[in-house]
């Protein structure tokens, strides 16, 4: 199946992609996915939303989706 995934802020940076169209097997989960494209940040730094909305690490993606991580914000 084919996923769009985006990317925003030091997680484009990083990537070196804001966003790209990636095949990923059938029953993909978010974490899985985080895997796969090999973002070179921890999990627990990011936030993903499938096609707009929050999902978990655990959320089984579909062919089509729009996947988007964008960083969690800190402060100090």
């Amino acid at each position: 199946m084919k996923i769009k995934v985006k990317l925003t802020g030091i997680l484009a940076s990083s990537a070196k992609f804001r966003e790209r169209e990636i095949e990923m097997p059938e029953g993909t989960t978010i974490g899985e996915a985080l895997n796969i494209i090999h973002l070179p940040v921890s999990g627990e730094w990011t936030k993903s939303s499938v096609n707009g909305s929050l999902r978990g690490k655990n959320y089984v993606l579909n062919d089509g989706d729009e996947l988007m991580f964008f960083p969690v914000g800190g402060g100090g």
